[in-house]
């Protein structure tokens, strides 16, 4: 059990999540949690949850509520002498971690070990995701509690940038800070250790605007001037600068998304010196890093990405396009759709379709002086709609290619990369291996020949050297010379050679199940890689595995990948990773390779983790591809397992991709069932993307396979499918013929579910017919049945449906109550998102009952409970009645304001029906108003229906 109060309260058990609905239930584990180990009085309890007012069955209530705890597996909780006791054997309170590792880190700092209490105050503030308790219910104890661990975080924040300072990382602290800054404008503390970090980090023009910043925000909101401390860094910073001007303020940062600079970068001085007067004689320049595979193009341009970190104070972005490796390469949507969240756009804002991400990128950058380095291009197409489109910016891109088509739109500027001269070779030979580079002069210069002077071959031989500190380099040759390495390492038209010839050496340096362990990760689809994943394919423990890897890593064949904090992930370099794979082909049968391969993604079937589903995304994208090549059965196993986690964050986009994987794959092994189901997924994704016509598509080849099986039931689904998509199109008649023929087929498969399913898609196309009578009928035979085999969830979307039938009717009272015992079905079924649709409908007929006040109250509510639920399609119609409801009550810029949420929830998550039906009901206001825009947003609403195929 991991309990969780540092950001909103969780409770997660068995690595998921246990939902914590109800507000008293969450204030009673709050409460319970602050006080754990210890007994909570009853008369505490009640005070806290009730204040001066609680229910006139207190006792019996509460008794309740800690029956519903116990009943989600709060199994600790006990009842003592001195009230309730929650206990926390065998179970976490991040806020005790936090404090535990805050004392470790203390002990350390003042031990005068800073790089280890650096590391351990960074473990404990990750625990932190929001503020503590940010959702829990006021209460007294909750509020106290709340700011002493809010206070608590301030003050270990404080001490761990103390000790970064005490370290040197002066520019990581001002990065840090400013973050907090945010939250904490007015502690003058974070101030101070804000400005002084970035005077020493030498942004003394940066600290200035900062102290300017603090002056403000101080005056503006407590009246007051900055505190002594405050003035005498900002005496000192204008001694030493001799009365320079401030510069504006300077913009937040973006999160640092660079790799680590090389500790040991050597030479490429000319280069160095061409791209920095280029970024200031010709802005808005693309300029391309290229040269062969290994000249180390990714490692110059991060290393003057980071040169050049001030003169780009809005952030870098950076991202490897994997360019050169086709089946894995990034798209241009994918690439923009993470700019964008970099950007600070709200992930359910995010739009769906390339273009729009594109405006989006582009706005987001106006006015900003941010560097983009996109390394390893694979063609100007990958790299057109990532480019910046401002002056401000630089677009710093590495490829094998020189990508020449970018100058037919753009003006480009080529550095060719060579491979380094030969003193800078021996240089960074001497760098890594230390004093042997002077005890043997010469078989160092010969070192640097024998490794043909190229960046990556020269520091793996560097780092099998150091990993050997005894071995003169003398011997080193020998061994190179024995293995015919002089004629493997030369730099002719097969560059590649001379990195195998160095491959060969570390590789064969390897103890056997070392190097086992990386064939098997040359064969790992997709990027990046854990303990987690290798122990999958080795058939080891994942404490094995990690082994393997520091193995690996000590012998610089992988090397770190930016992931979650604390996350151990690794990659190996695009030529490594090649070599991997040759090695695997070499010296492991089929058999053996297959199996490995299929190990791995029976494992991905098994994580139920969120976050690690999240980390290994895409590495699952590219099993589920490298599945449907194979003929493997995960090619539509997997797509049904990501399918879940991929619609919560929204990943509408990577979703019909593995369906269609999926589809095509099972179509392919004659797995007709599955293809079946897989097309039947697809189609319903589409239509969630408004791709109606494509999902018709779908339902249809779905319909054909179910007939080819003479599967009646599945037919009928198909039907249901294809009906429903026809009512979205507005094709109502030939809605009505395939929804009655599902009806026909499903009747005679005893599943009563599916027909009362097809009867209330019956009723509302008869609705839209205006045959309304029928349509109730319809809704009548489906209330009956859902109510025969107890389907309480059926039974509440068709009391929904028949209130909106009353309604068209003009029986409002009638509509009123049947959405009120959709409420209660919904409520006792603890369904939020059905919950929060019956108070849609219930605020929307009592806004037509002219009770405006209740209507918005419940509107109100609604909206509430899809946000909670996540449910963004919900949130973007409610949001929509709302600003309706305010437009008819005469408050335009509510309604505005709503409107205008409204179109950016449904174009967030691709729901181009609802986008529609926005700009249409916006259009509508504005011309209400004699606002002349109000014919843009119409004939939006009429493009979009067009587009769809909708008849309006």
């Amino acid at each position: 059990m991991d309990f969780r109060i540092l950001g909103p309260l969780e409770l997660w058990n068995g690595g998921l999540p246990v939902p914590l609905t109800a507000p008293k239930q969450r204030a009673l584990l709050a409460i319970l949690l602050i006080k754990a180990g210890r007994p909570v009085p009853v008369e505490r309890l009640v005070d806290e949850l009730w204040g001066a007012t609680p229910p006139r069955s207190v006792e019996s209530t509460l008794h309740s509520l800690l029956s519903r705890l116990r009943g989600i597996g709060v199994v600790t909780l006990v009842r003592e002498p001195g009230g309730y006791r929650l206990g926390l054997a065998g179970a976490t309170l991040d806020a005790r971690v936090f404090e535990r590792l805050a004392l470790e880190a203390r002990e350390l700092a003042e031990a005068g070990q800073l790089e280890q209490a650096a590391r351990c105050f960074r473990e404990a503030l990750d625990l932190w995701r929001a503020p503590a308790l940010a959702d829990a219910p006021e209460s007294p104890m909750i509020e106290a509690e709340r700011a002493r661990l809010d206070g608590l975080r301030l003050a270990v924040f404080e001490e761990y940038a103390d000790t970064l300072a005490g370290l040197g990382r002066h520019a990581q602290v001002a990065g840090e800070l400013r973050a907090l800054l945010a939250e904490h404008p007015l502690r003058e503390s974070l101030w101070a250790r804000m400005i002084d970090a970035l005077d020493r980090s030498g942004q003394a023009r940066e600290a200035l605007a900062a102290y300017d910043e603090a002056r403000r925000v101080l005056a503006e909101e407590l009246g007051l001037d900055p505190g002594s401390e405050l003035r005498r860094l900002q005496a000192r910073i204008l001694r030493r600068e001799n009365g320079r001007e401030n510069e504006r303020e300077a913009r937040g940062p973006i999160s640092p998304q660079l790799p680590p600079d090389l500790a040991q970068f050597t030479g490429r001085g000319t280069a160095l010196r061409e791209l920095t007067a280029l970024m200031r004689t010709a802005p808005g320049t693309v300029a391309v890093i290229s040269g062969m595979p290994g000249v180390g193009k990714s490692a110059f341009a991060v290393h003057w990405a980071h040169r050049m970190a001030e003169r780009f104070p809005d952030g870098q972005i950076f991202i490897d396009l994997r360019g050169h490796r086709p089946q894995e390469a990034i798209t241009p949507r994918k690439a923009l759709d993470r700019f964008v969240r970099a950007l600070g756009m709200p992930p359910e804002q995010v739009p769906a379709e390339e273009d729009e991400l594109a405006t989006a990128y582009r706005t987001l950058l106006a006015g900003r002086r941010v560097l983009v380095v996109l390394d390893n291009a694979a063609d100007p197409a990958q790299v057109q709609p990532l480019l910046p489109g401002t002056d401000g910016c630089l677009a710093l891109v590495t490829s094998r290619n020189r990508l020449s088509g970018l100058a037919l739109h753009h003006v480009t500027r080529t550095i060719d990369l060579d491979i380094l001269a030969e003193p800078e070779a021996v240089d960074l030979l001497a760098a890594v291996i230390g004093p042997r580079a002077g005890a043997e002069p010469d078989a160092v210069a010969e070192l640097a020949d024998q490794c043909g002077q190229l960046p990556l071959a020269l520091r793996i031989a560097a780092a099998h050297l150091a990993g050997h500190p005894h071995r003169r380099v003398a011997t080193y040759l020998a061994d190179l010379t024995e293995r015919g390495r002089l004629s493997a390492l030369c730099l002719g038209d097969v560059p590649a050679t001379a990195v195998r010839a160095t491959f060969d050496l570390s590789y064969q340096a390897l103890a056997e199940a070392d190097r086992i362990a990386f064939r098997r990760l040359g064969l790992m689809p997709g990027s990046g890689f854990t303990a987690q994943s290798l122990a999958a394919m080795l058939d080891v423990s994942a404490a094995q595995a990690r082994t393997h890897l520091d193995a690996l890593r000590a012998a610089s064949l992988i090397h770190p990948h930016r992931g979650r904090p604390l996350q151990e992930r690794y990659q190996l370099h695009d030529l490594l990773l090649d070599y991997a794979r040759d090695r695997a082909q070499a010296e492991d049968a089929p058999p053996i390779r297959e199996e490995s391969v299929r190990r791995l993604l029976e494992w991905y079937l098994t994580i139920d983790d969120p976050l690690v589903l999240q980390d290994e995304h895409e590495n699952m994208m590219a099993g589920t591809r490298h599945a449907a090549e194979h003929g493997m059965d995960a090619a539509w196993r997997l797509p049904a397992a990501l399918a879940q986690p991929l619609r919560l964050r929204h990943c509408l986009t990577d979703t019909a991709e593995l369906h269609t994987l999926a589809a095509t794959a099972a179509e392919q092994a004659s797995r007709h069932v599955e293809a079946a189901v897989a097309h039947h997924n697809l189609g319903a994704v589409l239509e969630h993307l408004g791709r109606y016509p494509e999902a018709l598509a779908e339902h249809r080849r779905t319909l054909e396979i179910y007939r080819q099986l003479k599967d009646r039931h599945g037919m009928g689904t198909a039907l249901r499918s294809i009906g429903t998509v026809s009512w979205l199109l507005g094709r109502y008649g030939e809605a009505l013929t395939d929804l009655q023929e599902a009806r026909r087929l499903l009747e005679g498969t005893g599943a009563d579910d599916a027909v009362g399913q097809t009867l209330n898609m019956l009723g509302i196309v008869l609705r839209n017919l205006g045959r309304l009578e029928e349509a109730v009928t319809h809704y009548e035979r489906a209330l009956a049945i859902h109510q025969r085999t107890d389907d309480r969830q059926g039974e509440a979307n068709t009391l929904n449906n028949l209130g909106v039938a009353r309604e068209a009717q003009d029986r409002h009272a009638e509509a009123l109550d049947l959405y009120q015992k959709a409420l209660a079905l919904r409520r006792a079924a603890g369904s939020r998102k059905g919950e929060a649709r019956a108070l849609n409908n219930i605020g929307l007929v009592e806004a037509k009952l002219g009770r405006l006040e209740p209507a918005r109250e419940h509107l109100l509510a609604a909206l509430a409970s899809h946000r909670e639920s996540g449910d963004l399609k919900g949130e973007g119609q409610v949001t929509n009645d709302l600003a309706g409801l305010y437009h008819r009550l005469g408050r335009e810029e509510e309604a505005l304001t709503h409107f205008a949420a409204a179109l950016r929830i449904r174009s967030g998550i691709g729901d181009r029906r609802g986008l529609a039906e926005t700009h249409r009901d916006l259009g509508e206001a504005l011309a209400d108003q004699g606002d002349a825009t109000a014919h843009r947003h119409l004939a939006a609403a009429d493009q979009i229906f067009k587009e769809l195929g909708v008849i309006t």
